[in-house]
């Protein structure tokens, strides 16, 4: 698990409660495989989250299983399908499975994808697989695809109290969205709501660095957007945001986000 990198964030989430309930007996292991993995993948704040309850815990293998079962039922697509405007276009950058999945499921949608780190690329090939309307948008083209996109959609790997960690591009293209007074929504699903204890160090060790313009991430703030959707939620002021459920603070696990 602590090598396996590509992968969906939610699905990496998901085989990390698992392979952390078979040392649910033993809080040493546990600890130290959690720190590994947090090493690993410091940008999943999923896998952060599921890391912080089994650390934390009386129960870990029990709570591990809820917390598994409700990241997989996950309602965020639900709340997509539901709520993006008919026969509208779609402005998004890099990856989001929820949004992916919204897409396929919904047909009616064109998406403009931007690129970030060929994670774009990656959403366009399921999104072709499923005949619905997409293309990709080259970065001189990504401020007037936020223009005249009907929402523009910003996917939160990570959410603090003020601002979410998204992939690079999402600040550029929310920026121009918001400037043009189009919508801007920031999708977050079950388990990227972070303590700020916590997501203040995720953002320092992606950001913080000499070059951060090469880190792959952009820190958004969350006044950039005009609404929120997340398990059970959504569209609904972007403010909302911040009540959204964390996870336990768990800052044994911080320092190894650096």
């Amino acid at each position: 698990m602590a090598r396996s990198h590509g992968a969906d964030p939610v699905e990496l989430a998901l085989g990390t409660a698992d392979a952390l309930s078979g040392v649910a007996n033993d809080h040493a292991a546990m600890l130290v495989s959690a720190r590994r993995l947090v090493e690993h993948h410091p940008t999943n704040a999923q896998l952060l989250s599921v890391c912080a309850v089994g650390v934390t815990d009386m129960d870990p293998r029990q709570a591990l299983r809820q917390y598994a079962y409700d990241m997989s039922t996950d309602s965020t697509s639900d709340q997509l399908v539901a709520s993006l405007p008919v026969d509208g276009t779609v402005c998004m950058v890099g990856w989001s499975g929820h949004l992916v999945d919204a897409l396929v499921r919904r047909g009616d949608l064109h998406a403009l994808v931007v690129d970030s780190l060929g994670d774009g690329q990656d959403a366009l090939r399921v999104l072709s697989r499923n005949d619905v309307s997409c293309e990709l948008v080259a970065q001189e083209g990504m401020a007037s695809a936020a223009e005249e996109a009907d929402v523009t959609i910003v996917s939160a790997l990570a959410v603090g109290d003020d601002s979410v960690l998204a992939a690079g591009g999402s600040l550029a293209v929310a920026s121009v969205a918001y400037c043009a007074q189009r919508p801007v929504w920031m999708v977050a699903g079950f388990g990227t709501k972070l303590p700020q204890q916590m997501f203040e160090p995720l953002v320092q060790g992606i950001r913080g660095r000499p070059d951060p313009w090469a880190s792959g991430h952009d820190s958004v703030p969350i006044t950039l957007a005009s609404h929120y959707v997340g398990p059970g939620v959504g569209p609904v002021p972007a403010t909302m945001l911040q009540r959204a459920q964390t996870c336990p603070v768990a800052m044994e696990l911080s320092h190894h986000l650096k």
